[in-house]
């Protein structure tokens, strides 16, 4: 495909659709393509109808349509526009796979493979779909906007951080061990999660009490409340909290109702040794933008992307011994740490920003196209 060194672009989003608890993630893709010197439309998938769609497509008169859709609701509205109307070449970047892919029961609809063929192109986080999506399809994995994280040379003053939400009762049981390590370190853990520590899980019925937003100050002043307690609302208030930690604490595991669907749509989909899913998330390139020392579970794609024991340390799913051990060993040694912390710094901020991502996706259109 011929694209332009500089395409004009139609960007497509639903920022506002859904309850998504961090629905500001996608500001930073618009606010880098403008930084690169693009000329870009921002089209809002949620407002937009058919007729929109189509004259604002036929005024702007991009060279193509980026999209960063995630919900599949709204992959299959601008699905069914690129049916009726399909000017130009469509590709989106997907990151909410595989745990989107099929809804959480029948009611929730259709999977999301039954839309993406009105797409040219479909780029995802997860490198295993990418032989089952129904179009030309590439792994794409997440980046970080280093407008917004970056070593702002701050004093650390949480040993450790997490950022995350404990979800429902399969999640939260898989999670619980991990969330109990990062705890023993008290007030300097930083838990930005949706209930406290220091209490067991508790009935699901109590679980929902403690875990109310409402309720959430007033319990953080109980002494039961082990550790540090925030709720980012912006990504400069996310990037900050990190950049104040020695190390940022990351899961890829993930779990939910949509899982037997998933499994029996795609019996051929590969999990992993405990035979779970995994995703690749976006916050280790978000920590070592904002110069943490990262300390992740291992997956496979990490391997490709950071030189692990230099630039990142990784420990293995389920060996909460491994993970006490490294956690307390570079919380103490502050020179290896920030040894670390640096180097996965520069691989950051060389390879991993959202405009190096952008770029290599045009690299792969203008060849695949």
């Amino acid at each position: 495909m011929k694209l332009s060194s500089k395409p004009k672009i139609v960007y497509m989003a639903d920022p506002d659709y859904g309850n998504h608890p961090y629905p500001y993630v996608f500001a930073g893709i618009p606010n880098t393509l403008e930084a690169m010197g693009l000329d870009v439309f921002y089209m809002n998938t949620e407002i937009a109808t058919l007729d929109s769609f189509r004259q604002e497509i036929d005024r702007f008169k991009p060279e193509i349509l980026f999209g960063f859709i995630q919900h599949r609701q709204q992959v299959f509205k601008i699905a069914g526009f690129l049916e009726e109307y399909h000017p130009v070449a469509a590709i989106n970047w997907y990151q909410e796979e595989p745990n989107s892919i099929v809804g959480n029961d029948e009611l929730d609809g259709p999977n999301v493979l039954e839309a993406i063929q009105s797409f040219d192109m479909w780029f995802g986080i997860d490198k295993n779909m990418v032989p089952f999506w129904k179009t030309k399809a590439m792994y794409m994995p997440p980046g970080f906007d280093d407008s917004v994280y970056y070593n702002a040379g701050l004093e650390p003053c949480f040993d450790v951080s997490y950022i995350g939400q404990l979800g429902p009762k399969k999640v939260t049981e898989m999670y619980w061990p991990y969330m109990k390590e990062l705890a023993r370190y008290g007030k300097k853990a930083m838990l930005a999660i949706n209930r406290p520590m220091g209490l067991p899980l508790l009935p699901r019925s109590f679980e929902g009490f403690i875990r109310s937003k409402k309720r959430r100050y007033f319990l953080q002043s109980l002494p039961f409340w082990r550790c540090q307690w925030q709720s980012p609302k912006n990504e400069q208030e996310k990037a900050l909290l990190i950049g104040r930690s020695k190390i940022h604490f990351g899961l890829n595991r993930v779990r939910g109702n949509w899982e037997e669907g998933l499994k029996a749509l795609l019996p051929e989909y590969p999990l992993d040794r405990h035979g779970l899913f995994y995703q690749l998330k976006s916050r280790p390139f978000q920590a070592v933008g904002a110069g943490a020392m990262v300390l992740n579970e291992y997956c496979p794609e990490l391997e490709d992307l950071f030189e692990i024991g230099k630039e990142i340390i990784t420990f293995e799913f389920g060996d909460l011994q491994g993970l006490r051990d490294k956690l307390f060993w570079y919380v103490h040694h502050d020179e290896q740490r920030e040894r670390i912390a640096r180097a996965g710094y520069e691989r950051g901020r060389k390879q991993h920003t959202i405009s190096a991502r952008v770029r290599q996706i045009f690299d792969i259109v203008r060849k695949r196209l």
